[in-house]
């Protein structure tokens, strides 16, 4: 006997036909612990290429890779080669290099602030209004 028949026919409820049945979920993929992603992050530090790039996410038009950066040399010494996120949009190379968590806190506070939010939608209602004419 089928759980559907051990209901009594007044408590069970009628499924419509025109409703959609629920489509499989994805697997979700494997969580890697920090230490696994330590240490592959160190394996890509030391396979890739100086300015190698390798896409991590791509959300609207905004890009973020994994960058190998070279060794460099400063005023205060020589900083190693080092792996970090960059962060652009899609049709540009030119974007921020972020470097550590904290670098990455400061900016998402920056543009989580209200202010920048608002600016952003004035400048989108700005662009709607300007009209481009092309001469003949």
């Amino acid at each position: 006997m089928s759980s559907e028949e051990m209901v009594p026919e007044e408590v069970r409820e009628e499924k419509p036909e025109s409703v959609e049945q629920p489509q499989p979920q994805p697997q979700p993929q494997k969580v890697e612990s920090f230490e696994e992603l330590v240490k592959k992050l160190e394996d890509l530090l030391n396979t890739m290429k100086d300015w190698e790039r390798r896409p991590l996410v791509e959300v609207g038009h905004a890009v973020v890779e994994l960058v190998k950066l070279p060794k460099r040399q400063t005023k205060r010494g020589t900083e190693p080669e080092r792996l970090a996120l960059h962060l652009r949009l899609r049709d540009s190379f030119k974007g921020v290099f972020i470097e550590s968590f904290a670098e990455l806190d400061d900016i998402l506070r920056a543009l989580n602030t209200k202010r920048v939010q608002d600016i952003a939608r004035a400048l989108d209602e700005l662009s709607k209004k300007r009209v481009i004419e092309y001469g003949l």
